[in-house]
């Protein structure tokens, strides 16, 4: 599989993950980022991970100390991340920001959202705007303030707003080519080592205009 590569350096890679193949290796078995890069990249080091079903944005380090930092960057919130979403329902508010407190459950590989705060929960915070509706659909959005496991789907599904696609949290049917509606389409950060501020924006995805957009 080819993957689109957005920049390289010494340091990062910057690439445009596809929808349908893990960051990582895991359980599934399919062929992740990470392995089919590495044909080319022996030693690359993942900072930050998209699921299985999304699509977009991912910067990996090549260097132990490069990771360090840009790992740090990520856990300190010291970048922005932006998403789109496709979604059938059009929020209440067209723009807004959501709180949630989300528990992961581990057998379901799922994340439940509560309004108020329950044990082992934690607070999960996104900002999110109604962009563009077609005749059925709504483009939403998204700025994550946290990063919680499966944030964007479990906050969206908890204000009756499912993705496209997304049939754990709620969504009727699958899309045609079995991805979620949902795209890391803007990252904003400071590379690893020169500290220069790097941004990196990307189109959605081609499947997407059949929906209006």
């Amino acid at each position: 599989m080819k993957i689109d590569i957005l920049h390289e350096d010494n340091e990062i890679l910057v690439v445009n993950k596809p929808a349908g193949i893990p960051s990582q290796p895991d359980k599934s078995g399919t062929p992740s980022l990470l392995e089919i890069l590495s044909e080319n990249y022996p030693d690359l080091f993942v900072i930050h991970r998209l699921d299985q079903r999304v699509s977009g944005i991912i910067v990996l380090a090549k260097t132990e100390i490069s990771a360090s930092q840009l790992s740090k960057d990520f856990q300190t919130r010291n970048v922005t991340k932006k998403y789109r979403a496709i979604v059938a329902n059009q929020p209440k508010e067209k723009a807004g920001k959501l709180t949630h407190w989300l528990l992961k459950d581990a057998k379901k590989n799922q994340s439940k959202a509560f309004e108020k705060e329950v044990e082992n929960s934690q607070k999960a915070e996104l900002k999110y705007e109604t962009v563009k509706s077609s005749e059925r659909y709504h483009l939403l959005e998204i700025e994550l303030f946290t990063g919680r496991f499966h944030q964007i789907r479990s906050q969206l599904s908890a204000i009756a707003c499912p993705i496209l696609g997304d049939l754990k949290y709620g969504y009727k049917r699958s899309s045609p080519d079995g991805s979620i509606f949902l795209q890391s389409y803007y990252l904003l950060f400071n590379h690893p080592k020169t500290k220069q501020a790097l941004q990196f924006e990307i189109e959605m995805p081609e499947l997407w205009g059949k929906y209006g957009f």
